[in-house]
């Protein structure tokens, strides 16, 4: 490829040259054609390989799906949790249970003892169900396929389970589709390293992430710098039709 790319500078007449670019431009896009999405050649420990590949990634978009879920929810729980509980007992329901007082505002994990609470275990029962639904499903297909339970087709494409109620992905031509799907791994990777600071920090900190790193997640109506402005342009705004401080 490199000798491919340096014809040009040899002594070639000028069509040679415009030849092997665009040979070589040929090539770029079929490499890149043929590249396995995600694939930036990191693998230290060489665990990929052409048996573990597949497993592999599957493994990993599952994993990234469910961080990118939890990026979200884990600070949406800690910023709207407590105005839930103060809401309900405000309008009359005195014995609302605080899930978060045992951990001290913090979304409830393995290293704060939030997991331990009795309170917990529904929610905890339903995503085991709703994981195990599609689980079983994946299972089912790959049985009636003739392989193993930790046997994996090698045609079909990790992660997909035909899920795609909105027609988002199906609509694309593939390379959108392929732009698409490298998308949601690499937001996929940042969610599963987001979430595992969420959890450092806390244990570390013994602070909700929502009040460590508060310019993040405080909308920005409730900053105090932000709330002075605004009252300054519009009273400003509002003099502009009065006489002598009296509005008209």
């Amino acid at each position: 490829m490199l000798q491919l790319a340096l014809a040009p500078c040899s002594f070639s007449p000028a069509s040679t040259a415009f030849t092997a670019t665009r040979q070589s431009l040929v090539s770029i896009k079929l490499l890149e054609a043929t590249k396995v999405v995600g694939d930036y050649g990191f693998d230290p420990l060489g665990l990929s390989t052409e048996e573990t590949a597949v497993p592999f990634r599957e493994a990993e978009l599952k994993h990234g799906r469910l961080a990118m879920l939890a990026a979200v929810a884990w600070p949406l729980q800690e910023i709207f949790h407590p105005i839930l509980v103060d809401a309900m007992r405000a309008s009359g329901w005195k014995n609302t249970f605080d899930m978060m007082a045992e951990t001290d505002g913090k979304s409830p994990s393995l290293l704060n003892g939030g997991l331990e609470q009795w309170e917990t275990a529904p929610a905890l029962m339903l995503a085991i169900f709703l994981a195990s639904v599609l689980e079983l499903g994946d299972l089912k297909a790959r049985q009636a396929d003739g392989l193993a339970w930790n046997e994996y087709r090698k045609s079909k494409q990790p992660g997909d389970f035909s899920f795609d109620p909105l027609n988002i992905a199906r609509s694309l031509p593939p390379a959108e589709q392929r732009e698409f799907q490298e998308k949601e791994l690499l937001n996929g990777r940042l969610a599963m390293i987001a979430v595992t600071s969420y959890v450092a920090i806390e244990f570390a900190f013994d602070v909700p992430v929502v009040r460590f790193t508060p310019d993040l997640f405080r909308p920005l109506i409730l900053a105090p710098d932000f709330r002075a402005f605004m009252d300054t342009a519009f009273t400003a705004a509002s003099m502009d039709g009065s006489i002598d401080g009296i509005a008209y």
